[in-house]
C-alpha cells in the first residue's frame, strides 16, 4: 500500500509527500473534507482516500519521538 502524506494546504493547493519522498501538488478538492496536515492517504481511482489507522500510527510514533527529545537531559 503506497501512502501519501499531506504536508500542507494553501490557497486551495495540497502539497503531498509521495511514498518516494517527492513533493506533489494537487487541487485540495481531491482530498476529503476536513483533511489536516499529517494525514495519510492512499490513491484509489484518482482520489485520495484517508487512512485513519496509518495516520494514527504515524502520529503516535512522532509523539513518542518528541517526548523522548523533550525529556532528554
Amino acid at each position: 500500500m503506497e501512502i501519501y502524506k499531506l504536508d500542507s494546504i494553501e490557497e486551495g493547493v495540497a502539497a503531498m509527500e509521495s511514498p518516494e519522498g517527492l513533493m506533489l501538488y494537487f487541487s485540495a478538492e481531491r482530498l476529503p473534507e476536513n483533511s489536516k496536515t499529517g494525514d495519510c492517504f492512499t490513491l484509489e481511482n484518482k482520489r485520495f482516500v484517508f487512512q485513519k489507522e496509518e495516520t494514527e500510527k504515524r502520529r503516535a510514533a512522532i509523539s513518542v519521538l518528541l517526548d523522548g527529545l523533550m525529556n532528554k537531559k
